[in-house]
């Protein structure tokens, strides 16, 4: 049965309260190992007080630690489980045989280290598996706690969105501007922004991996513009060009076309030449 589900593996505060002090103070109750004969009450309770706290406060982070581990994560749910549960009761095991003798004065250990360390991985085991396991089952996983809402008199703050990596390798009157387009300049990458242009040694597809998700499209192999600054598309006979805010067009390549249409959102205008134009290619 437990092969076939991922154990719950979660600090639930809760179950651990519950669970955890409910063993000690029936190991308290009951006394067992001989610790009943050999301490009084209040030796018993210091005693199995630190045995299951302090046991399960060592093995615990070992097995949540070994559990969620990326490297074990081809290992099976029970798998994982078991051997982060073994892995922890080992020092569990030492912390233990330090506890005999140190409190009530005839209590000697007299378990073999070995024994001592499987019966710490199966009670360990046991309990864990009833607080991974069996407590989900009878009460439930806890609910996530909502998130907070600001009272409607109080403003939200509205978080900035993060300045392009691009702009940082500008000079610093660049920094606060938007970018408008890039072009290449033989290996240079030319950088307009709503403050002017500038210069960067750069390829196209490293200068558009800076940019960090900005929103433009690459027109051509050597144009990219930004899609707010995008007025429209025009077509002049076989020329299709972008229009911008500052007054500039930039050519789009014909196999980019789609794709621009789908990025910017315009669709393509025919526009008539100038008659000067339609007159020098009469001439």
């Amino acid at each position: 049965m437990f092969t076939m589900r991922e154990i719950d593996v979660v600090f639930d505060p809760e179950r651990k309260l519950f669970l955890y002090f409910g063993v000690a103070f029936m190991a308290i109750a009951v006394g067992p190992f001989g610790t009943y004969e050999a301490m009084g009450l209040w030796d018993r309770t210091v005693f199995w007080t630190l045995d299951v706290m302090g046991g399960m406060v060592i093995i615990v982070p070992v097995l949540h630690v070994f559990y969620h581990s990326r490297l074990m994560a081809g290992l099976p749910s029970l798998v994982r489980f078991g051997l982060g549960v073994a892995l922890g009761a080992l020092p569990a095991a030492g912390f233990i045989t330090l506890l005999y003798g140190t409190i009530g004065a005839d209590l000697q250990i007299s378990t073999p280290f070995p024994v001592l360390y499987i019966e710490v991985t199966v009670f360990s085991t046991l309990l864990l598996l009833t607080e991974f396991i069996l407590w989900p089952m009878v009460f439930g996983t806890p609910e996530p706690q909502p998130a907070v809402v600001a009272a409607p008199h109080e403003p939200v703050p509205v978080s900035k969105s993060p300045v392009p990596a691009l702009l940082t390798r500008l000079a610093v009157e660049h920094r606060d501007a938007a970018i408008i387009s890039i072009s290449m300049q033989d290996h240079y990458a030319e950088v307009t922004t709503t403050v002017g242009t500038a210069l960067i040694l750069m390829r196209l597809n490293d200068a558009i991996d800076l940019l960090e998700g900005y929103p433009g499209a690459r027109i051509q192999r050597s144009h990219w513009v930004a899609k707010d600054f995008v007025t429209g598309i025009e077509r002049s006979g076989r020329r299709v060009e972008v229009r911008l805010q500052d007054g500039r067009t930039l050519p789009i390549g014909a196999t980019y076309l789609k794709a621009v249409q789908q990025s910017l959102g315009f669709a393509v205008t025919d526009v008539k030449a100038p008659n000067g134009s339609e007159a020098a290619r009469r001439g």
